[in-house]
């Protein structure tokens, strides 16, 4: 089988970016060529991006994986709180025309939910004192990934996907929002979001639209019985409980 870049990114559930970028920065992927230039790749393209990708999600830089790939080893390497310090660092310095550059080749070179979920998520709570310091530089960390998730959506503005909204309900960070659309993004879907929580959201004004509405703790019985209600006339509707 033959795919080409849009089906193969589905398929491995990784962005076409990041496999542009396994491709001609590290050399990982091999794909063959059309006549008219286009990149059309094989099955085992697909095993072997499977197995990139489970060293990418034990943290391993992307710039080390072809050498355990060609000489495979047991090893336990786990890099994200590295990545975390390096991001840090360049934080606390105030270098963030460097913090921001970083963020981006991350998403570049690793599949974003894992971005989300090993590093800016984590990094985010070692962020989370009270302090006028700990405060502020949450708040520079937070402007930097809304304005990169901004980025990424509007790159799949023309996504041949689905139309996703996302929200916050009975959220109170509203950076999470921005997260959760983050993740999703480079996976074939158009998303627009509502950057802060409604007090009051009427997913029914749209219900053509998938909707995914981001909340925290446990639902109550009552929020159970609004989001069955909103089921009824929504074409779709996920929660997502963090």
């Amino acid at each position: 089988m033959s795919y080409s870049i849009g089906e193969f990114a589905r398929l491995c559930g990784i962005n076409a970016t990041t496999l542009r970028a396994w491709q001609s920065r590290y050399g990982l992927l091999k794909p063959l060529r059309t006549e008219g230039g286009h990149r059309l790749y094989s099955d085992a393209d697909v095993q072997q991006a499977l197995k990139i990708l489970d060293w990418v999600k034990k943290g391993v830089p992307v710039s080390q994986v072809k050498a355990l790939l060609e000489r495979p080893e047991p090893q336990r390497t786990n890099n994200w709180l590295m990545l975390q310090e390096t991001l840090l660092a360049r934080l606390q310095e105030g270098k963030i025309d460097s913090l921001r550059q970083q963020i981006y080749n991350a998403g570049r070179e690793y599949p974003r939910p894992e971005l989300v979920t090993e590093v800016l998520r984590p990094l985010r709570s070692r962020l989370s004192g009270n302090t006028a310091a700990m405060m502020t530089l949450r708040a520079m960390l937070d402007g930097v990934i809304l304005s990169y998730t901004a980025f990424c959506l509007e790159g799949d503005k023309k996504a041949p996907g689905d139309n996703c909204l996302i929200s916050g309900w009975h959220l109170n960070d509203a950076c999470e929002i921005w997260l959760e659309a983050l993740k999703r993004t480079g996976q074939g879907h158009r998303i627009d979001l509502l950057p802060v929580s409604p007090g009051a959201l009427a997913p029914e004004l749209f219900p053509a639209r998938r909707w995914l509405l981001v909340t925290s703790g446990k639902l109550t019985a009552a929020r159970q019985k609004q989001a069955e209600r909103w089921r009824e006339t929504l074409d779709s509707l996920e929660i997502i409980i963090l």
